[in-house]
């Protein structure tokens, strides 16, 4: 696979000492041969236990030696003095240079200057909480840490995977959270796609860290039996979504660059029906390792309904019509939605603040960070985030916006905010002239867009939560991520063609609209089970052939049509330049 080269060779310049699946040593799973249950399982620890790990946090590298009680935790030039984002680069960029998000459709690119990417946290797939959060090896472990959408990890919470009745609380087309069927409570799920990710992550924690003692809190879901590990429900649910996701090639070359750093291999991903060995319907049989399927084995062959959905260009385009094409994944039936997109009126933005970025805030004319006396407030940057939090633990801090002279009519403030990561509740106050408040605003955890008409004539606008709450009462602070103050009345609304969504069976569609020649169509496409496709635009061109004139035009007449000038000859009509105009 040119993919494993590819890492292969960027982890040398790197000198790390590479444990890929070509470099594996020889003999790494002899011990498991003949073993079954849990003796499969304790060989399996004792192969894939220690190593390296980086450090949790951002991607910045350290310079000094870290001595903690004494002991030195790492020297300058060990992998431990990089954090974790920098990992992440290796085994969760794609191709397009976007970071890899099992919990989202947003697209987020790794930060140039080391830091984590905004918007976004590190994932602990299994619960720290279930084995009461200690700073261990599991903690760091990045067989089960992902860069994830913080929305979305924040309503993940300590939750477990489950099988749901609903997507009530989230629903972002590829994560979503809802109540259980089994438990009546809150559990997450994903698409199909990225199920068996998830569960293999589990698996391996179990194994690698299969006698860690686990919190009893959280007997539900895990057990302090060193064998299982999960209770029987929670074991359905992850064979299941074993199960439905075979390794993808993702998770192939995301093996291959984890090892590389903690030298070390997931089994899970590498011989995939050990799962079932110990937790599925090969129990009590012993392991032969020449019957198994290696899928780091050049013969593997990548299952193809583990590929990303893809939209491809459309063909066959007309005026009125065209063929929409998609990645074949072998599924029952495809959603395929067609649109325009309308757009009105018009903005004009008056402050913009896409994150609140240090060296934005400080030193804006129109922005202001300040304590409650009015004098300026540090500047907090929550995870590398491009956020701020409303409070300490004890003051206030809040946002003022002026000199953007009197709100016009029709002025408008969009933020985007939530209650602070970790605390239960918050209000938000929006103060306008004269400390007048105009809005109180409940907030919840999930980061949302808020939308407020600001009356005529305002010229000082302030953002605040509404008080302060002790650790026992949660807090109450607030996570201030983008702002933007503006007046107009622009709008851009999808509107789907008749007929759309169009639920198919096949790979390709020819579609007959009734749009304008000159107005773009869109079209997407979600296979069942996965996520949505990427947007293909389709724009009618007319053809620029050059048709010679005839030699002896009859009936030839000149016409002015939108200002230009046509030759309307033999029911055709051509340009001056003696090409036909098709529309």
């Amino acid at each position: 696979m040119k993919s494993l080269k590819v890492l292969c060779a960027v982890w040398l310049v790197c000198c790390a000492v590479y444990v890929s699946a070509e470099d594996m040593p020889a003999g790494y799973y002899n011990a498991i041969q003949g073993t079954k249950d849990s003796m499969l399982k304790t060989a399996l620890h004792q192969i894939i236990k220690g190593g390296e790990r980086y450090i949790y946090g951002p991607s910045t590298y350290h310079t000094t030696n870290k001595i903690q009680n004494g002991d030195t935790i790492w020297k300058v030039g060990d992998l431990k003095a990089y954090g974790t984002w920098h990992g992440f680069q290796s085994s969760d960029q794609q191709s397009d240079g976007t970071i890899w998000d099992m919990y989202s459709t947003t697209k987020r690119y790794f930060p140039i200057k080391g830091g984590s990417a905004a918007g976004m946290d590190i994932e602990h797939s299994l619960p720290k909480s279930w084995w009461g959060g200690d700073e261990n090896d599991a903690y760091i472990d990045l067989y089960h840490l992902n860069p994830a959408d913080r929305v979305a990890n924040n309503n993940k919470s300590n939750y477990p995977p489950g099988i749901l009745n609903d997507s009530n609380k989230v629903n972002n087309g590829i994560f979503f959270m809802g109540k259980d069927k089994e438990w009546n409570d809150y559990a997450f799920s994903v698409i199909d796609e990225y199920k068996g990710d998830f569960a293999r992550a589990y698996f391996y924690i179990s194994t690698a860290y299969h006698d860690m003692k686990w919190d009893a809190s959280y007997s539900k879901y895990v057990t302090n039996d060193s064998y299982l590990t999960f209770t029987p429900y929670l074991i359905q649910v992850l064979l299941q979504w074993h199960r439905i996701d075979p390794v993808s090639e993702k998770e192939i070359n995301r093996l291959d660059a984890i090892s590389s750093i903690q030298h070390n291999r997931n089994p899970f991903i590498e011989y995939p029906e050990l799962v079932e060995y110990i937790w599925g319907d090969k129990q009590g049989q012993a392991v032969d390792l020449s019957s198994l399927t290696r899928t780091t084995s050049a013969d593997y062959t990548i299952p193809i309904d583990t590929i990303n959905p893809i939209a491809y260009p459309a063909t066959d385009i007309t005026p009125n019509s065209f063929t929409a094409h998609w990645k074949d994944q072998q599924r029952d039936s495809y959603l395929l939605e067609v649109f325009t997109i309308q757009e009105s009126g018009r903005n004009d933005t008056l402050i913009a603040m896409p994150g609140f970025k240090n060296d934005i805030v400080k030193g804006h004319k129109q922005i202001h960070w300040l304590l409650e006396d009015g004098t300026d407030a540090p500047y907090t940057l929550m995870d590398g985030s491009y956020a701020i939090c409303s409070s300490t633990t004890s003051k206030k801090r809040y946002i003022r916006f002026d000199n953007f002279g009197k709100a016009p009519k029709s002025t408008y403030l969009t933020i985007k905010c939530c209650v602070y990561k970790g605390d239960q509740t918050a209000d938000l106050i929006i103060r306008g002239n004269n400390d007048e408040v105009l809005y109180e605003q409940p907030l919840v955890l999930d980061e949302q867009f808020y939308t407020f008409a600001i009356p005529e004539g305002t010229t000082t606008i302030s953002l605040i939560q509404k008080e302060i709450g002790t650790k026992a009462k949660g807090y109450h602070r607030i996570s201030l991520q983008q702002a933007y103050l503006y007046s107009g009345d622009y709008k851009a609304t999808i509107q789907h063609v008749e007929g759309s969504p169009f639920t198919l069976s096949t790979t390709s569609y020819h579609l007959t609209h009734t749009q304008s020649a000159d107005q773009s169509i869109y079209y997407r496409i979600t296979p069942q089970g996965l996520r949505t496709s990427n947007t293909i635009s389709v724009v009618y061109k007319p053809s620029t052939d050059v048709t010679d004139l005839p030699t002896h035009p009859t009936k030839a007449q000149k016409i002015i049509q939108d200002g230009k000038l046509y030759i309307l000859q033999d029911n055709k009509i051509y340009t001056v330049l003696g090409q036909v105009y098709e529309k």
